[in-house]
């Protein structure tokens, strides 16, 4: 079973300390079998261009560092307070289509609030 999440570091440093501690041989290669994607400081504002392409205001930028890890099976719980919950899918999603269907599902119990009822037509 493949499990995929969300996390969020106050910097790449410590982004990486986490990641290391999941074991790295003397070379410097991961021993785990985990996939991880490094999202670096996500855009929360995008730019804005005028009609000829010119950038008018500059994309702003988190303050935290993001990563995406599929797990090779349950979720380290080590990093369960870097964990986050976003509108699916943010910026990036990877895995099988039950493991992201299984993120959605824990994901909208987590934070309902990123899944409003649909209105319903008068």
């Amino acid at each position: 079973m493949r499990t995929f999440r969300k996390y969020e570091f106050g910097s790449q440093g410590a982004a990486t300390t986490k990641i290391n501690a999941l074991g790295l041989d003397d070379d410097g290669n991961a021993t785990h079998s985990h996939s991880i994607v490094r999202l670096g400081n996500i855009v929360t504002t995008p730019a804005t261009y005028d009609d000829d392409g010119n950038e008018l205001t500059p994309p702003v930028l988190s303050d935290n560092y993001h990563v995406d890890v599929l797990w090779n099976g349950e979720p380290d719980p080590d990093w369960d307070n870097q964990m986050v919950w976003c509108a699916p899918m943010g910026v990036h999603v990877f895995g099988s289509s039950s493991a992201i269907a299984e993120w959605v599902a824990e994901c909208k119990v987590q934070r309902p609030d990123l899944f409003p009822d649909p209105e319903e037509e008068a």
